[in-house]
C-alpha cells in the first residue's frame, strides 16, 4: 500500500507543479525572477562598458556634439523604413556636413536606461575634465522608461512624473557645472507614444512645461508638435514602428522639431 502511495504522489505532484494556478505562479515568479536577474545584468554590464568617448575619437579639430539618452536618442525604429531609414541623430549629422569648422557627433544613448541611471552614469563613470571636450551636448531622456504606462493612477503617475523630473535636473545641473562656459546644454523633452491615455498624455504636457523653464538648460526641444506628435500624444499616423518608437517618418518629424540655430547658438 505505501509503494502505491508513494507512486501516486509521483504522478501528483509534478501535475500540480506544472499545470493550473500552481503552474502560472511559478512561471510568473521564475519570469520575474529571470527578468531580474538579466535587468541586472544589463545594468552591470551598462557600468561596465560605458564610457565618454576618448583617445582617437576626439582627435577632431572642429567642434564635438554629445547626445546621452534612450533608445529614440539612439535612432531606433528608423530601419523599419520608409527610406531614407535615418533616425534623428543621423539627420542631425547630415544638416552639419557642411558646417565650417566641422562637427563630430558621439552618439552615447543607451536603450532601456532611466533617468536615475543616468545621473549615476555621469556621476560615476566620468571624470569633470572628460567633458570639456564638448561645445555642445543633447540630453534626450523618456518618462515611459519609469514604469510610466503600467499604471492609470493618478498617485503613482504624479510618483513617476516627480521621480523623473528630479533625476533629469540633477543630471542637468552636474552637466552644467561640468561642461565649459562657452559649451551648451540642449534638453530634448518627451515625445509620442501610442499608449498614452489622456491621464498619461496630461502628466507628459506637465513634464514639458516644467522642463522647458529650467535656467540651467540652453535650449529645450519641443516633441510633442505636429510633426511628430498628434493631438492625443500619439505618433501621427503611418509614423511608428510599434506603439514606443518612430519609424523613419516619425524620426522626420522629431528632426523637424529642432530648430537648429537655436540648439547651436553662435555655433552655427
Amino acid at each position: 500500500m505505501a509503494i502505491s502511495f508513494q507512486l501516486l504522489a509521483l504522478a501528483i505532484v509534478p501535475l500540480a507543479l506544472f499545470s493550473g494556478p500552481v503552474s502560472s505562479f511559478l512561471s510568473s515568479t521564475y519570469s520575474s525572477v529571470k527578468g531580474a536577474f538579466l535587468w541586472r545584468f544589463f545594468l552591470f554590464q551598462l557600468f561596465r562598458l560605458w564610457k565618454l568617448p576618448a583617445g582617437p575619437e576626439l582627435d577632431h579639430e572642429g567642434h564635438h556634439l554629445l547626445i546621452l539618452g534612450s533608445s529614440v536618442a539612439k535612432g531606433e525604429g528608423a530601419e523599419a523604413g520608409p527610406g531614407p531609414n535615418l533616425g534623428w541623430p543621423a539627420r542631425l549629422a547630415k544638416a552639419l556636413e557642411a558646417k565650417v569648422p566641422a562637427w563630430r557627433i558621439h552618439n552615447r544613448a543607451v536603450e532601456y536606461t532611466t533617468s536615475q541611471l543616468w545621473y549615476d552614469l555621469v556621476m560615476n563613470k566620468t571624470t569633470p575634465e572628460e567633458w570639456k571636450h564638448y561645445s555642445l551636448v543633447i540630453l534626450s531622456l523618456s518618462v515611459n522608461n519609469e514604469g510610466f504606462l503600467l499604471t492609470q493612477e493618478e498617485e503613482k503617475l504624479q510618483q513617476i512624473e516627480q521621480h523623473f523630473l528630479k533625476h533629469v535636473r540633477m543630471t542637468v545641473k552636474e552637466l552644467r557645472g561640468r561642461l565649459n562656459a562657452s559649451a551648451r546644454l540642449v534638453l530634448a523633452g518627451p515625445y509620442a507614444n501610442d499608449g498614452y491615455s489622456p491621464k498619461h498624455f496630461s502628466v507628459v504636457q506637465d513634464i514639458k512645461s516644467q522642463m522647458s523653464k529650467w535656467e540651467e538648460v540652453n535650449h529645450f526641444i519641443d516633441f510633442l508638435q505636429e510633426p511628430a506628435c498628434d493631438l492625443k500624444g500619439h505618433w501621427p499616423s503611418g509614423y511608428s514602428r510599434d506603439f514606443a518608437h518612430p519609424n523613419s517618418l516619425g524620426h522626420e518629424g522629431l528632426f523637424k522639431c529642432m530648430d537648429l540655430p537655436s540648439i547651436f547658438g553662435d555655433f552655427w
